[in-house]
């Protein structure tokens, strides 16, 4: 009995002692395949890791690169933007010019020449400081009250010659002569075509003929009475043919219809039958006037060639 009991201790004890085991050993293999494990995706997570970073600093690269083109872009759109109006402020100016340089009347309208500014664009001179015409410009060379010196000082530096325009020797002021020299030459304008149309105007008025009298108007007669207005005369055939007047042609009844024919001659009414006297016996016929006589016009000459052989041997 005892040696059961003793065995079978003995195997109970080495049954716990294989299930300690056993799970001592199942239990370091999962640690250690979970350790693997770990590793393995420690390092495929460092992999996607650093792939992600290398492809989010190519793609930050790249979307630095583009922003760099589009900032260039940007720039270079805007100096051609700047170009492109810097061109047609240019064009103006030569348009202008142009047409100042073709006036002759020296009270005749100049027009401003605008100048391009940065940031701005086109810009032209306020019109209050601006000479309407060739004249105003040129009277600045002499400024006679201080509207003149404001506009010649406006325009100077408008036009940006007032370094050019400053004469060392009047302590740093203005030269009004050199600045409308200046002026001119920016306008476009020719003094010599004003001065030869003055001197044209001058030739023609001094060879202008006396105006021509007026018409006089026709006096009243001695009663006072105004004359009787010119009458149209009618022009008269020169063969003194006269005019064949004009003659109506007296109308007709109409026929009558083939029913009142028919009653009119069996003597009766054809409305009720009754007995009418005859149309004959109480309307007399209307006699037929005959076509209107013909106007009597002088025979009219034919040329010798036009004369038929019968005729001439006839006349002859």
């Amino acid at each position: 009995m005892s040696s059961e009991l003793a065995t079978e201790a003995f195997v109970k004890g080495e049954i716990d002692s294989f299930r300690l085991a056993t799970k001592a050993f199942v239990k370091a293999e999962i640690d250690s395949f979970r350790g693997e494990i770990r590793a393995e995706i420690d390092s495929f997570r460092g992999e996607i890791r650093a792939e992600i970073d290398a492809f989010r600093t190519e793609t930050n690269n790249r979307f630095q690169s583009v922003d760099a083109d589009i900032k260039e872009l940007k720039t270079d759109v805007r100096q051609l933007k700047v170009t492109m109006s810097e061109m047609q402020v240019t064009m103006r100016q030569i348009e202008v010019r142009a047409r100042n340089g073709r006036l002759k009347n020296p009270i005749s309208r100049i027009r401003p020449i605008p100048i391009y500014v940065d940031g701005r664009g086109a810009q032209e001179p306020d019109a209050r400081f601006f000479p309407k015409y060739a004249d105003q410009l040129y009277s600045l060379r002499k400024p006679q009250n201080d509207s003149e010196h404001q506009m010649l000082a406006y325009l100077s530096k408008f036009y940006d010659i007032w370094q050019e325009a400053v004469d060392q020797s009047i302590d740093d002021d203005i030269d009004p002569e050199r600045a409308v020299e200046l002026l001119e030459e920016i306008l476009g304008l020719d003094e010599e075509r004003f001065v030869a149309s003055r001197a044209k105007a001058r030739l023609l008025a001094s060879q202008t003929p006396a105006a021509a009298e007026k018409r006089p108007r026709p006096s009243t007669d001695s009663s006072g009475a105004a004359p009787e207005p010119i009458r149209r005369k009618l022009k008269t055939p020169s063969d003194g043919t006269p005019t064949v007047p004009f003659t109506e042609t007296p109308s007709r009844a109409p026929p009558p219809g083939p029913r009142l024919q028919q009653a009119q001659e069996a003597g009766r009414n054809p409305s009720d039958g009754s007995p009418t006297v005859p149309l004959t016996d109480s309307i007399p016929p209307t006699e037929d006037p005959g076509p209107a006589p013909a106007a009597t016009l002088p025979a009219r000459p034919r040329h010798p060639s036009t004369i038929p052989d019968s005729e001439e041997t006839s006349g002859s």
